[in-house]
């Protein structure tokens, strides 16, 4: 994920980065921690945004942990 600062004070453009193959594509649209870098504070709570769009005939599992607050699945 890319974040540019553009002309217009307090406006950036995220560039998310894509990863492809057969199957189809997949991006990470918000990362917080690194917004909060390009702003200087911290943006909106959210943890993170993806993004994925499959090909014809694939299907996709969802993953899913349920873990205490504040604490990162391995």
């Amino acid at each position: 994920m890319r974040i540019t600062e553009l002309s217009v004070p307090g406006a950036f453009r995220i560039s998310p980065s894509q990863h492809t193959d057969p199957r189809g594509l997949f991006l990470e649209w918000y990362r917080p921690d690194l917004l909060a870098d390009a702003l200087g504070h911290r943006p909106p709570q959210m943890v993170q945004g993806n993004l994925s769009v499959s090909a014809r005939d694939v299907v996709r599992g969802i993953h899913f942990a349920q873990v205490p607050y504040g604490r990162r699945s391995t």
